[in-house]
């Protein structure tokens, strides 16, 4: 199996234009903020003297952060942001960011589970949304006339009392 080389790698061989972009599908309902970190060494005292060294991530100094639209918006209004397939689309990423996020980010459940994913071609992220657009986060707004089983509605409650 071919190792796939970051697009750090290849940007440092020139082999990628620095004005690379991802198009990134995200079926959270919140915007989401995508942001790089770093392990760094630290020593903390222990019990009897001494000190031990542990590793923590702290955010990269001098990265900029950048926001990835969720897909809700205000009951009874329209959504502000582009929607496909229940995922709110967000262009203009650098690919660059994403992909060096993306490894820092790899095992994470949203990640895993296909709630939030990049292509450079938007034509390509928007046909994954259409394939993935049955699939649920288990953040969806609820149906109040398809409630799940013990949930009630407020008048449903008063009618019971």
């Amino acid at each position: 199996m071919a190792t796939q080389e970051s697009t750090i790698t290849l940007k440092k061989n020139n082999d990628v234009p620095s004005n690379a972009t991802v198009t990134v599908a995200s079926k959270f309902p919140m915007d989401f903020t995508l942001r790089l970190f770093d392990f760094v060494k630290r020593y903390e005292p222990v019990m009897g003297g001494g000190q031990r060294e542990f590793k923590i991530a702290e955010p990269r100094h001098g990265s900029k952060d950048f926001i990835v639209q969720g897909n809700s918006w205000p009951q009874n209004k329209g959504p502000h942001q582009q929607i496909n397939c229940g995922y709110a689309i967000t262009h203009g990423i650098p690919k660059a960011f994403w992909d060096e996020w993306l490894e820092q980010n790899r095992e994470s459940a949203f990640v895993v589970n296909g709630m939030l994913f990049a292509h450079a071609e938007t034509a390509s992220t928007m046909a994954e949304a259409k394939e993935k657009e049955k699939e649920k986060s288990g953040l969806e707004r609820l149906d109040p006339k398809n409630l799940p089983k013990g949930i009630e509605t407020a008048d449903e409650m008063r009618r019971a009392s």
